[in-house]
């Protein structure tokens, strides 16, 4: 019942039938395949009316009445949909450096990180670029220009 109040809300659900399987290794197969929340119904949750509720992103426990269950699941969904983008623009903005000179362009380029550096748009510019980085640390290309930029100090 649930898995249908919730595919008829618009919300893709399964439910997870098998009893030649553990619980365990039932939530640690879907974790892996990716899905985002866990929804566990057992005696004493149909006893009371309510789910429970697991977040793949944090782990949080919650229990739902089963009167709000589409409400509050298409709003958990959301929150993990915003935490998951939040937590990978984190990481993408600690891994880029901020660079002026070719010296901290090579340093930061050592140390693997994305760079936003001064460029001049020439083709041939990059291919010196390429060809100066090719190496161990392994050769440099442009990826994108990004809408926000620095401010250039005049003769960057």
């Amino acid at each position: 019942a649930t898995v249908e109040t919730l595919s008829e809300a618009g919300i893709r659900a399964e439910a997870d039938l098998r009893e030649n399987y553990s619980p365990g290794w039932k939530y640690s197969n879907w974790e892996m395949k990716g899905v985002p929340l866990r929804i566990e119904i057992g005696p004493r949750d149909l006893a009371n009316n309510q789910v429970r509720v697991v977040r793949r992103d944090n782990g949080e426990k919650t229990d739902i009445s089963r009167v709000f269950l589409v409400e509050q699941v298409k709003g958990m969904l959301d929150k993990i949909q915003q935490n998951l983008f939040d937590v990978a623009k984190q990481k993408r903005d600690a891994c880029i450096e901020v660079v002026k000179t070719w010296d901290e362009f090579v340093k930061a380029l050592g140390q693997k990180k994305l760079i936003l550096a001064p460029w001049c748009d020439e083709e041939d510019v990059e291919k010196d670029v390429k060809a100066r980085t090719k190496g161990e640390m392994g050769a440099a290309k442009s990826l994108c220009t990004p809408f926000e930029q620095p401010e250039l100090p005049e003769g960057t």
